[in-house]
């Protein structure tokens, strides 16, 4: 279907510009546009037939593709003109898209996950939550611990992997949420 046809026109010079479609899109893509070829030389059809006449478009017969180069020329520029003016995003090149309170909502899920561990930590009796405290909040080794503590290398071991487990079942999927950042289901 041409284009004088889907736009309800039944001018013929329309139909021969139209039918150096392919060529048009060349033009632009020459003018370094790739990705809104199409778009712009669609403007330039809406242009020709809002602003020009058929004597402008039509010399001897044929058209006057010197006319609608210049024509061309005038939407890529001001298309280059808007598109430096506003953020554009091309769907093809975007990975994420970013809620503007991503980080808001990001401490907002850390803080309720820290407040979980507290929670479950609390429960527990006094000699688990001192000793998984210390290991968690002094950065020290079972080893080192075991030399300041004097407490058994295999009490520590057993005590921390035991309340490491209990962690993992009591707040385990609530963390697998924050670290895949489905803060909304905590």
């Amino acid at each position: 279907m041409l284009l004088t046809e889907c736009i309800g026109m039944s001018t013929d010079w329309l139909n021969k510009v139209a039918k150096h479609h392919k060529y048009f899109v060349n033009v632009v893509e020459g003018f370094g546009e790739k990705f809104y070829a199409e778009d712009i030389v669609q403007e330039m059809y809406l242009r020709l037939h809002r602003y020009t006449t058929w004597d402008k478009i039509v010399k001897d017969g044929e058209v006057n593709k010197g006319f609608v180069w210049f024509v061309l020329r005038n939407i890529y520029v001001d298309f280059c003109k808007q598109k430096s003016k506003i953020n554009k995003c091309d769907l093809n090149e975007a990975i994420y898209v970013f809620d503007d309170n991503q980080e808001k909502n990001e401490a907002l899920a850390k803080n309720t996950i820290d407040n979980k561990v507290e929670q479950e930590i609390n429960r527990w009796h006094w000699y688990d939550k001192m000793l998984f405290e210390l290991y968690r909040d002094s950065g020290m080794s079972m080893r080192e611990l075991e030399a300041e503590t004097k407490i058994s290398l295999t009490s520590i071991f057993h005590t921390i992997k035991h309340c490491k487990q209990r962690l993992k079942e009591s707040i385990g999927e609530d963390y697998q949420d924050y670290m895949n950042g489905d803060y909304e289901l905590l």
